[in-house]
């Protein structure tokens, strides 16, 4: 998980020039490779936690959207937040995701950005030139393993 975040958190933003990011940067992610050709400027996020860490990761300003919040915002991102367009607490539609012109859309769940998705599969997002990214601790679908959020064989090391 460290990976993942240290992955988005450099691809938004400029760091030393031993570190820097270079364009185009591919990645793996739930099975799709996506290729950036420059760091996202244009965020939808789909799902509370995926907001939460971007703001978290200091990626306010490339946030022009958000949608599905099960519950309250953490208090410590409250204000950063209330700058940030919601377009429904529920589950939004792809043409509300669309009209914000994002170059970007990570998603909480499968259930928000999948082949089952309520909002659209990622091949329709790619379609209109849309890149995406879904939480790598839920790629496994409830199909796949018997449970909502995907099984583990094997323990995270977070350290």
């Amino acid at each position: 998980m460290k990976k993942v975040l240290c992955a988005l958190g450099l691809m938004f933003t400029a760091v030393s020039s031993a570190l820097a990011t270079t364009y185009p940067l591919t990645i793996e992610n739930c099975g799709y490779q996506e290729t950036f050709t420059r760091p996202p400027e244009r965020v939808v996020a789909l799902g509370q936690n995926t907001v939460e860490i971007l703001l978290l990761l200091g990626l306010q300003k490339q946030v022009v959207a958000s949608a599905f919040w099960p519950t309250s915002v953490l208090p410590q991102l409250a204000e950063q937040n209330a700058k940030i367009k919601t377009l429904t607490v529920e589950i939004p539609s792809l043409e509300s995701v669309l009209a914000q012109n994002p170059d970007f859309v990570p998603a909480q769940l499968p259930l928000l950005l999948g082949p089952e998705s309520k909002v659209a599969r990622r091949e329709d997002l790619a379609t209109v030139g849309v890149n995406s990214y879904v939480s790598p601790g839920m790629c496994a679908t409830k199909k796949a393993t018997g449970d909502m959020y995907g099984s583990r064989q094997k323990l995270w090391d977070m350290t």
